[in-house]
């Protein structure tokens, strides 16, 4: 088997910025209402629930206009559609508009060049905001692997940044920090400007509630916010110029039994998008055992078999596999659609599955901050196999660079 995605040259970042956004909160007795019906909320929502941010930032779009974004604006939106927007130092009035996707919120606003900032006027509070500069140049004709994570461990990361680079070719890196404990941003910020054959990289400081969840796999998925923001605020503000952004969690690699690479199968595809589903990778021992603090990826490399059942009695389907993720080229994706975890909305090219591409999911690496999950499997032959394709891709991937 011949991997053929293109190694980057052996160079270290130079320099990773930890990049702060400016967030606007809601003014002291002003709240955003949450749509979940209060019998099933459970104990922790409102601990958990985001009902005071307004915008997570506001910068430059590619188009010249100024984008606010945030949580959706539910309740708060008819005060900010009777809104005045003045430009500063212009003083003039502007045009917006007001957008409302799943889980998230956008206010674009018709701004004059040398505009620094805007007041807004509304019923539920006035607000001086700064408008950042666009960084969508920094990415520009890049492979970027992107992701939001909170206190995964720093080789955990800096190894899926190598598979990335040695296997698919990723050459940037765009990693959201909701509010790890574990460092420092400016820690993250050096671990992976330590690993080799990337050119730029950003870490963004993401300091958000991520919300509650839903209560099973299709029930009340409303209030889980940060996550769709960040997708939103990485397209919009980084990634609108790349070559192609991959979505990934640190716990997520990206496979193909032909070697190639994700980033380019998305360029080459007439759409510009490559989605593809999961597997399970284990880890394999006695029951008791769990993996210890010094675990890495490789250390685990059996798969859980598919489980193939029909979906209404026609199609097979592996009743195992993860949701799918995605890669694609943010030029051709239509600017009404929006990014999300697992599909990209409003976009039917994001409803093709690949059957060349998967990722691997590993158990294993966690932290189990959303159920224990982390233990050992007696490996069953019924129920387990081991992973040559995964085990041929870290044969080929220089981990200490």
């Amino acid at each position: 088997m011949t991997l053929h995605a293109p190694r980057p040259s052996a160079f270290t970042v130079p320099r990773v910025d930890v990049v702060r956004p400016a967030p606007v909160m809601l003014p002291d007795g002003v709240v955003r209402e949450p749509t979940r019906p209060r019998e099933h909320r459970g104990e922790d929502f409102d601990a958990r629930y985001d009902a005071t941010t307004l915008f997570y930032d506001a910068f430059r779009g590619r188009d010249g206009r100024a984008v606010l974004l945030g949580p959706p604006f539910l309740n708060l939106k008819p005060a900010l559609a009777a809104m005045t927007v003045v430009a500063e130092p212009a003083g003039t009035a502007c045009a917006f508009v007001i957008r409302e996707w799943d889980r998230h919120g956008q206010v674009l606003v018709d701004v004059p060049d040398g505009t620094t900032h805007v007041a807004l006027r509304s019923a539920i509070g006035t607000f001086r905001i700064a408008i950042a500069p666009s960084d969508v140049d920094l990415f520009a004709g890049r492979r970027v692997l992107f992701t939001l994570s909170k206190n995964n461990r720093l080789g955990w990361i800096q190894d899926w940044i190598r598979f990335a680079r040695d296997i698919h070719g990723a050459d940037a890196v765009l990693l959201y920090d909701n509010d790890s404990s574990h460092y420092r941003a400016e820690d993250l910020a050096r671990a992976v400007g330590g690993v080799e054959g990337i050119a730029v990289a950003r870490i963004v400081s993401w300091p958000f509630r991520y919300g509650p969840q839903g209560l099973d796999a299709r029930r009340f998925w409303d209030s889980d916010y940060c996550q769709h923001g960040a997708w939103e605020h990485a397209r919009r503000r980084f990634l609108e110029a790349a070559a192609s952004a991959q979505n990934a969690d640190v716990d997520e690699m990206v496979v193909s039994p032909d070697g190639g690479s994700v980033f380019e199968a998305a360029e080459d595809d007439p759409f510009g998008i490559v989605r593809y589903r999961g597997r399970w990778v284990v880890g394999i021992g006695e029951p008791a055992e769990a993996p210890g603090a010094a675990t890495r990826h490789t250390d685990f490399q059996t798969v859980l078999r598919a489980e193939m059942r029909r979906r209404l009695g026609i199609l097979p389907r592996d009743v195992l596999a993860c949701p799918a993720k995605w890669t694609l080229v943010p030029s051709r994706c239509p600017e009404n659609a929006q990014w999300r975890v697992h599909t990209v909305d409003r976009w039917p090219a994001a409803l093709r599955m690949s059957a060349r591409f998967g990722y691997r999911h590993f158990r294993e690496i966690s932290d189990n901050w959303k159920y224990a999950r982390t233990r050992a499997d007696r490996f069953d032959p019924a129920l387990h196999e081991v992973d040559e394709v995964l085990r041929d891709h870290f044969a080929k991937v220089n981990w200490q660079a």
